[in-house]
This record gives C-alpha cells, structure tokens and sequence, in this order.
C-alpha cells in the first residue's frame, strides 16, 4: 500500500480549508490569494519516514507460572503451541525523522500448555496463559556511516497476564507422602514421650504403695499434656513438608493441613496412646510381678498404639487430598515496566545486512527483570521491502500478589519490513 497519494490529499484538502476559514474572518483578498498559491506540504517535506514491520515468531515458552502459590512449570515449542491450540501474534511500526525516532509494538501470545509436576502429590498441572504486551518506544541515532547505524532506546512496556492452573491430585503421591509425613511425625513424638517418661516415670512408680498399683490419672494427664506441648512443634514440620510435596513454598496448602482440628486430634490421639504404651513398658521393666500382672493392659496399649499411627497417616492422607483444589487457580495482573537499550544494523553490500537489539527493564518497578534481545539477518527484496531471518528472546520475571510468571518466551522469526 502506497500512503504518499494520501498525503498530498489531505494536505491539499487542509489547505483549502485553511484559506475558506481566513476569508470568512475578513483576510485581505491578496493574502487569501498568497496562502493558496503556496504549495501543499508533502510527505517528504515532513522528513518522515514510515516502516511497518510483520514477524512471524515461531517461539516457544519455557519457565514457570504460578498461580496463588502453587507452581507449574512449562517447556514447550512452537509446534507444542500450535497443537495445543494456541495463539500468538506480533507486529510493529517505526517512523523517523533524522535522529529522532519512535517504535509502536504489539505482541498476543494464548497457550494451553502441560508441564512436569512440581511435586510428588500432584499428578499433572496444566497451564493456561494469555498474555498482552504493547510497547513504545523513543529512538536516537547517535552513530551513523555510509554502511551502519546504531540507535539508543527508551521506552515503556505494558503487559497484561492472565492465567488458570489446573491441579490433578496423584492417590499414589499423596499415599506415598502422607506415610512419610506421619512416619516423621510420629517418630518426633516417640522421642518426645520418651524422654518425659523417662524424666518422670522413675519418681512416680518409686512413689507407688504398692508396686502393682495404679499410676494415678493425674500423673499420666501431666505427662502427656508436657509432649502435647511439645508437638506443636510438628505444626512447622506439616506445613513445610506438605508446601514441598506440591512444589512451592508458597502454596498455603500446608497450611490448611496443619491448621486441621481432625489433623491435630489425630496427634493427639497418637500421643495418648504413645504415653500409655511408653508408661505399661517402663513399669513391666521395673517389676516382674507388675509385667504379669498387667500383661493384658500392655498388650491393649501396644494395639492403640499401632492403630493410633495408622490412623494419623489416613488423616494427613485424607486432608491432603482436602486440601488440593480441584477447580482451576486463576491469577491476571498488568503492569508496566521501563526499559532501556540498543540497537543497530550493518550493511554487508548492496542487498544483505545484519540487524539487531538487545534492551533491558524492569530494574523492580514492577517486573524484577525483563530482558528482550534479537538477531537477524536481512535481503532486500527491492527498495522498499525487505525480509529479515533471525531469533529473538524475550524473558519476563515478575512476582506480585497471587501471580507469579518467569517465563521466556523464544524461538526464530521471519519479519517483512516494508518502508512507506
């Protein structure tokens, strides 16, 4: 498409309307004449020169998104994208005049992707990104020769990212893990028990009538409220390791396992029985008569003792599979970043050149960091068009509120460039 007849017609029409406005405000005959025998601007009176960029980026994205604390990790190709339905597009304009210059940019990126699970209890989690980037930027060309020119860039960018993680528990993960959880759990609790028992057990049984007598509730209650205080403890432990069983500090997961009232009965029941176990064992040691006396009460500690432990794993089972979400996570935000950089191009002879930029944002404003750098080589096709072949990396690491996106989109490009 050729804009310059566009040009010469709206400058025409503007001057027509120009001299109608300054004879009806009573401009002298002579002066109205003056104005329309002068010749209309042109285009290339305004020193101006236009360029309109397509690329074709067959880019793929690699990084993590997270979303509301749990993180999903994607690495997949142009060919990933194009067979996961997804969308992506890009085109620019430039215009100059002299050293001065402008950039006009856009990028739309949507993708339905699926990346490795960030922990043993999740079997898959598939991420669904649409993302919006606009830029401008203002350019000087600080160096120029007959062969090449490089130019300084300042500009802002905006960027929109909308995201949807959707979470599928894994029952053999979340099996696996929870018998882990319980087994550290219940081994902190056993240490625990012990050394109270250890510490107050002797003095209590010293303290008995008769040696076959009962410990008096009391005593037993004041054991086992001291390791009760000490399992709070295992609060952090629960929480930790649930946050890295799904893959993310961050998730909040854990924290709703650990804040679960029947979670917390189910230690506490482990610790009753663990008490109760502990104290029937040290007095069988203590005396033999004790031992075959209370031979059928040991036994029956032990058995709550076993099924005490096992039901704790069903609770942490149970709750982690509670907990995990089982709608898509959903997070957008927009931001806007400053970046600064360079770019520049060097003519190889008449017909091939190499071009390229690298620019850098962000600096904490709203991104930690944003990175964009590209290189390509040019043919012209004929004056005014152009094809440039290169490859092109663009790198955004952003973490506020419920989004967390590190992502780089990148791959090679085809762009056509055509000088109006």
């Amino acid at each position: 498409m050729n804009i310059r007849p566009l040009f010469h017609a709206a400058a025409f029409h503007l001057a027509g309307f120009a001299a109608s406005a300054l004879l009806a405000t009573g401009v002298q005959a002579g002066d109205a004449k003056a104005v329309l025998d002068k010749e209309p601007a042109t285009y290339a009176d305004t020193g101006w020169d236009f360029t309109m960029v397509m690329p074709g980026w067959l880019a793929g994205i690699e990084g993590t998104v997270g979303v509301k604390g749990v993180d999903g990790y994607v690495d997949d190709g142009f060919d990933d994208i194009i067979d996961s339905l997804g969308f992506l597009a890009a085109a620019s304009v430039e215009g100059r005049n002299g050293k001065f210059g402008f950039i006009l940019e856009g990028i739309y990126t949507r993708t339905i992707l699926g990346g490795p699970t960030p922990g043993p209890i999740l079997s898959t989690v598939d991420v669904a990104m649409e993302q919006v980037v606009a830029e401008g930027t203002l350019t000087y060309r600080f160096l120029e020769s007959d062969r090449a020119w490089v130019e300084f860039l300042a500009g802002a960018r905006y960027t929109y990212m909308g995201a949807d993680l959707s979470l599928v528990a894994d029952p053999v993960g979340i099996e696996n893990f929870s018998e882990t959880l319980s087994e550290e759990i219940v081994g902190r609790a056993a240490a625990a028990v012990r050394a109270e028992v250890d510490r107050l057990l002797p003095s209590i049984i010293a303290g008995l009538a008769v040696p076959t007598g009962d410990v008096a509730e009391s005593e037993l209650q004041a054991i086992e409220d001291r390791v009760l205080a000490a399992t709070r403890g295992f609060r952090d432990p629960i929480r930790d390791g649930v946050n890295r069983g799904v893959g993310s500090r961050r998730s909040g997961v854990g924290a709703l396992v650990e804040d679960n009232e029947r979670l917390r009965r189910a230690v506490g029941a482990y610790v009753d029985a663990q008490v109760e176990a502990r104290v029937e064992a040290e007095r069988a040691a203590d005396s033999a008569l004790v031992a075959a006396a209370r031979a059928a009460a040991r036994a029956a500690a032990e058995r709550r003792l076993a099924k005490a432990e096992a039901a704790l794993a069903k609770a942490i089972e149970r709750r982690l599979n509670e907990a995990i979400p089982d709608t898509e996570l959903h997070a957008s935000k927009a931001w806007v970043d400053p970046f600064v950089g360079f770019r520049g191009r060097y003519n190889l002879n008449d017909q091939l050149y190499l071009t390229g930029r690298g620019d850098i944002g962000g600096f904490g404003v709203s991104s930690e960091s944003a990175w964009n750098v590209y290189g390509a080589l040019g043919f012209d096709l004929s004056p005014r068009t152009c094809v440039e072949l290169g490859y092109r990396y663009y790198q955004v690491d952003y973490e506020r509120g419920a989004l967390d996106y590190d992502v780089a989109t990148k791959g090679p490009f085809i762009g056509v460039r055509i000088d109006y």
